[in-house]
């Protein structure tokens, strides 16, 4: 019976606005759905008491719509969840969950595509990332960036290039903040820097770049180079993103596969499990962090 089974419980999920409100309402819809389980009600009979439909009721509880504060208290109730502190907890993620997410105010530049990675990167604990073609979008330099957006979107009027370029600036923030910043494990196959980008003088400041950012962030950002000789490791042929959360039983891990025209999102353990081997086996037979200065700065060089 649903009584003999422990009820669920969101206390385990904080309120940390600096995580975006797109943590907030996937671990909220997520928690309505097991609140609903437990209680023995089915998704018709929920949405009646909030005169709704079953269609809405799925999009709440997938975390696909925006959250009304007197609907979500009329489940509550219709579900029994009675613990003051519960309740507190769930008025507090519907209230974040309301707040614009990280990437609205660029909304006309931002990708819709990207923007469920945008929304969650915020909330990850630890990011991996692989890039093949290019440096990792958080660490490149303004110009850098301009000029990559621009050969992905030639036809795109100046304002919204820039637009492009300042979402993309902003998004290294999250490694200096002072309250729980991520930590990135990028690794970069070598021809990135064989590969011009721009001017050799492009080139160089970006390395600069890289560089001073080891040095500002020692314990958030972490790098390494793939060469050619990791062979089929390192054929993976498109950008990855792997994101594991602070509270992985309220946020599952998140993989973001990059298409030219778009991405995937894969969220179930098994696929996220597996690209979480193929990175953490590129990670192993990738040149050690510890030698990315070196290399780092023998790429520096090539480009005076």
């Amino acid at each position: 019976m649903a009584a003999d089974r422990q009820a669920p419980s969101i206390l385990g999920f904080p309120h940390r606005p600096e995580w975006g409100a797109a943590a907030h309402r996937k671990a909220l819809a997520g928690h309505l759905r097991r609140c609903r389980d437990h209680a023995g009600i089915a998704p018709r009979q929920a949405a009646r008491c909030i005169h709704s439909s079953e269609a809405t009721i799925s999009r709440m509880e997938t975390g696909r719509t925006a959250f009304k504060a007197a609907e979500v208290e009329q489940l509550l109730d219709t579900y029994q969840v009675t613990d003051p502190r519960e309740r507190a907890r769930v008025a507090e993620l519907v209230r974040e969950a309301a707040k614009p997410e990280v990437w609205q105010p660029y909304a006309n530049a931002a990708p819709p595509a990207l923007r469920p990675l945008l929304a969650m990167e915020p909330a990850a604990r630890r990011i991996i990332s692989y890039e093949p073609q290019l440096v990792p979008g958080w660490l490149q330099t303004e110009e850098y960036a301009e000029i990559v957006i621009r050969a992905y979107h030639p036809t795109k009027p100046a304002a919204e290039i820039a637009e492009r370029v300042a979402l993309r600036m902003q998004r290294v923030k999250m490694l200096r903040r002072s309250e729980s910043p991520p930590v990135l494990l990028a690794v970069m196959d070598s021809e990135v820097f064989r590969r011009m980008v721009g001017t050799p003088g492009v080139m160089y400041r970006q390395i600069k770049h890289l560089l001073a950012l080891l040095e500002e962030l020692p314990y958030q950002l972490q790098l390494q180079i793939a060469p050619l000789t990791v062979g089929a490791a390192g054929a993976i042929g498109h950008p990855v993103v792997h994101l594991r959360f602070f509270t992985p039983e309220y946020l599952p891990d998140m993989v973001y596969l990059e298409q030219y025209e778009g991405a995937l999102y894969r969220e179930k353990p098994s696929e996220s499990e597996r690209y979480q081997a193929i990175l953490n086996n590129l990670c192993g037979v990738a040149t050690p962090a510890e030698q990315t200065r070196a290399l780092l700065e023998q790429a520096l060089n090539s480009w005076r």
